[in-house]
């Protein structure tokens, strides 16, 4: 089992991010992982912690793939890998209808025909391939002198998929070399993510893609148990309304978000995530929700456990 630690989305400096990083570099986890929405960009900020880290991982959990052609997208990440000494996760996703259509005006049909094509594509562009392609959503022609990615002595970092739906996770058994997922409990890897996963890629003759699982988690004293739980529940309450984590909450029994989190002292905290690796889950990524004291605190813990 691995361990890493999302960083704290409210930090207002980009210092504060990379004073994050290396912090949890120190604390020995053996990554860091960024959401990208609209305000920092995870892969510029990664670039930058390259300088200041050695060992660490970074992850995107994820970039929206409606938000960057995949050209683009690869130059990027190529970028950051070379400024990162090849530590750089990729993790893309098809994110949500409310965004795609409603903030960026894209057309959101057929998400994962989408993702195939995407996927169809990004990881030769990633090897610095010339290419063309032409398909249905998307189009790529990198046999030009204009179009080729790379060129900077950077390896072509593992792509990660962000999804929980069954289509997808198949394209992503097919064609991914990770899975990362947001609020999906032990039940919910057993029989719906890894069997879907592991038949795909078995079909198409390849090694079943890793599995990151993010989840809230908070290491705390038992007095607190009860106020990092309201606070996972409230700051997710709209999130969780989606029906695909309606799905989830009721196939685990849990009456809402924090039913799924890791909240408690060292043991409680060990013993769930046990209960992930003995669904397969093969890296923990906890998402804090609390202050920056119980942040440190739960980061410094999973950094032992990586030890």
């Amino acid at each position: 089992m691995r361990y890493g630690m999302s960083l704290r989305s409210s930090t207002r400096e980009l210092s504060g991010y990379l004073d994050m990083i290396q912090r949890y570099e120190e604390y020995g986890l053996d990554s860091a992982w960024c959401a990208q929405l609209f305000g920092l960009d995870a892969l510029t900020l990664f670039a930058l912690a390259g300088a200041t880290t050695s060992r660490i991982r970074m992850g995107t959990a994820v970039i929206p793939t409606y938000s960057r052609h995949p050209l683009v997208l690869a130059s990027h990440a190529l970028t950051t890998q070379a400024a990162t000494g090849n530590r750089l996760l990729l993790g893309i996703g098809s994110s949500h209808e409310a965004l795609v259509k409603g903030v960026l005006g894209a057309d959101y049909s057929r998400p994962a025909a989408y993702l195939r094509e995407y996927l169809t594509v990004l990881p030769g562009l990633l090897r610095g391939e010339r290419l063309e392609y032409d398909g249905e959503r998307l189009h790529v022609d990198s046999t030009s002198r204009f179009g080729r990615a790379g060129g900077l002595g950077s390896e072509a970092p593992p792509v990660y998929v962000g999804t929980m739906f069954p289509i997808s996770l198949r394209i992503t058994g097919q064609l991914a070399d990770g899975l990362v997922t947001w609020l999906c409990g032990p039940q919910t890897f057993t029989d719906v993510v890894l069997p879907n996963l592991h038949d795909a890629a078995t079909e198409a003759g390849r090694d079943r893609p890793r599995v990151v699982a993010s989840i809230p988690m908070a290491l705390c004293a038992a007095a607190d148990v009860d106020g990092q739980r309201d606070q996972v529940d409230r700051q997710l309450e709209t999130f969780v309304s989606l029906p695909v984590y309606q799905q989830v909450l009721e196939r685990e029994g849990a009456s809402g978000p924090s039913g799924l989190a890791a909240i408690g002292d060292e043991e409680t905290i060990a013993a769930r995530i046990a209960e992930f690796a003995d669904a397969g889950v093969d890296e923990i990524s906890g998402v804090c929700f609390g202050d920056d004291a119980t942040l440190h605190r739960t980061a410094e813990f999973l950094g032992r456990l990586a030890r």
